[in-house]
Formats: C-alpha cells, structure tokens, sequence
C-alpha cells in the first residue's frame, strides 16, 4: 500500500514540475547553443585570424573581403603580379571605391620587365587609366618597400608574409592575418599615409 501511495505521489509531482523542467531544459539548450556559436566565431569562423598557405588559397581570402570595400582600399604590396586581384581592384574602382597602391620600385620595374618579355599585361598595365586608382612607390634608389599589407575602409587590416603573387599566395609556406581591431588598423593608416606623402615618391599613376 506505502508503495502503491509512493507511486501516486511520485506522478503528480512529475506532471506538476513536467512544464518548469521543459522550460528549464529548453533554456538550457538555448544558452549552450548560444555559447557554441560565439566560440565558433571568436576561434576563425568570421573568417578573421591567421591563414596560412598552401594549406589555404590566400588569393581566394584576399578577393573575398576587398569585395566588401565600399569607400577606399590602401593597398601596400612589395609584390604584385597576381593578374586576378589586379582585375579585381579594377573591378571595384569602376564604381567609387578609392584605392591607393604602393609599391617597392624595384619589384614592380622586374614585373613590368618580365611581362614584356612573355607578351603579357603586367599589373600596373592592368590598374592604368583607371581614375579612383593611384600608383606610387618610394624612390627607385631608396630603401625598399616590403610591407605585404591592405586595409579595406579603415576598418578591416590584412598583414602578413604573403605578397600578391600566385606562389606567394598558393605555392610557398606565407601566412596572413585579417582583423578589425581599431588600434591596429589606425597606426598601419597612419603609417600608410606617411609613406604615401613622401616628397621623394614617384607618381606612376
């Protein structure tokens, strides 16, 4: 009978808490989820971080997020012969994306030389005559310019080992790093911008 009474008991009280379990539970469930979608976030899966090639097509990152540029693009780049991105920027100055490109002299004369030789365009070919894009370099007999580096509406930085090249970017072992952090990105502008106003620059285009 103590039993049989137990039992009873034991079913009321489970269908009287039942909706404060379910709701607890679906709460629960709710904050976990939650939690794992913002780890998944903050661990890359905005994209941001480091990327390391050949593991990763770094040409294929680059493109991706200087589509998003809606106003300017600063672009310091020690090599540029990646004949895509060139199409790319092309493609995003025909409307009123600003870009600025520097470039070490000495890279861009070989590029310029080694196109002619295989009859091809060369990316300051590619990139010419368009008027939202600007080409200097620091001059020719000055020390080089090595940055790897572009910020895309001062507010997204991209550094790293990886110049815009196909090998630089899918054949040897580079790496870059994407982020938004604010101090970081205003001291490469600012820094941009220094090299830029250099009274020595060449003015290519």
């Amino acid at each position: 009978m103590k039993i049989l009474i137990g039992i009873v008991i034991g079913v009321v009280v489970l269908s009287v808490a039942r909706p404060y379990l379910g709701r607890f539970f679906d709460a629960e469930h709710k904050r976990l989820s939650a939690g794992s979608k913002s780890a998944s976030t903050s661990a890359g899966g905005s994209g941001y971080g480091l990327h390391f090639s050949p593991a990763e097509n770094l040409e294929a990152i680059d493109i991706r997020y200087l589509r998003e540029a809606h106003e300017t693009v600063d672009i310091a780049m020690v090599a540029f012969s990646d004949e895509t991105i060139a199409n790319t920027l092309k493609q995003l100055a025909v409307g009123h994306v600003k870009i600025r490109v520097y470039r070490d002299p000495n890279h861009l004369r070989q590029e310029e030389t080694t196109a002619e030789q295989f009859h091809r365009f060369s990316t300051s070919t590619i990139l010419r005559g368009s008027v939202n894009i600007q080409i200097r370099t620091p001059q020719r007999n000055g020390s080089g310019m090595h940055l790897a580096s572009w910020c895309v509406d001062h507010r997204l930085l991209r550094d790293g080992s990886a110049p815009w090249s196909i090998e630089g970017e899918k054949g040897q072992d580079n790496q870059i790093r994407l982020t938004i952090d604010s101090g970081e990105v205003a001291a490469f502008e600012k820094t941009f911008d220094q090299m830029w106003v250099r009274a020595t620059n060449q003015i290519i285009q």
